[in-house]
């Protein structure tokens, strides 16, 4: 397995742990995980498939829709929190 595969094979196992994190409300551990799966991000070639040999690309594909899948599932709990804190820090008006 080329580094590469290795790299967004963490970055889907970081994909799972946030969604995780979403759904049991662990705002923090979310946070911290996000941060080490976009460190992550950094260490991808800008150009995947020009990087991944063949018989990786499709392995690849799956990985990065799987994570996608994910992240479409932890965005809107996201979203969610950030509104009804918005909610709560909202002033009263007079």
């Amino acid at each position: 397995m080329s580094r590469t595969l290795d790299t967004l094979e963490n970055f889907l196992k970081l994909s799972e742990a946030m969604a995780g994190a979403a759904v049991a409300q662990e705002w923090e551990t979310l946070v911290e995980i996000g941060e080490e799966r976009g460190v992550l991000v950094g260490q991808l070639p800008a150009d995947l498939g020009a990087t991944l040999p063949p018989d990786e690309q499709a392995h690849a594909r799956t990985i990065i829709e799987r994570c996608q899948q994910l992240d479409a599932k932890t965005l809107p709990l996201m979203e969610a929190q950030h509104k009804a804190l918005g909610v709560l820090l909202r002033e009263p008006t007079s």
